[in-house]
């Protein structure tokens, strides 16, 4: 399992690709399952056909691509 994993949120871009916003963090814990989320931003919410509210944030590993980097 990762130490941390990251909040993303989908989105439409005007070129009908879905791209992911970076929103928050999560890490697991350490006594209990489960994850303490720190959130930087909240998704907005949309509701669905039954009025329901619904949010999508889906968890990625992180991203090392700058790692290093100053």
């Amino acid at each position: 399992m990762a130490d941390r994993y990251e909040l993303k949120t989908p989105r439409q871009g005007k070129d009908g690709k879905t791209w992911w916003t970076k929103i928050g963090v999560a890490f697991p814990m350490k006594d209990k399952d489960g994850f303490n989320v720190t959130f930087e931003a909240l998704p907005i919410p949309q509701l669905n056909d039954k009025g329901e509210l619904v949010v999508e944030v889906k968890m990625f590993p992180p991203y090392e691509g700058d790692a290093g980097k100053k």
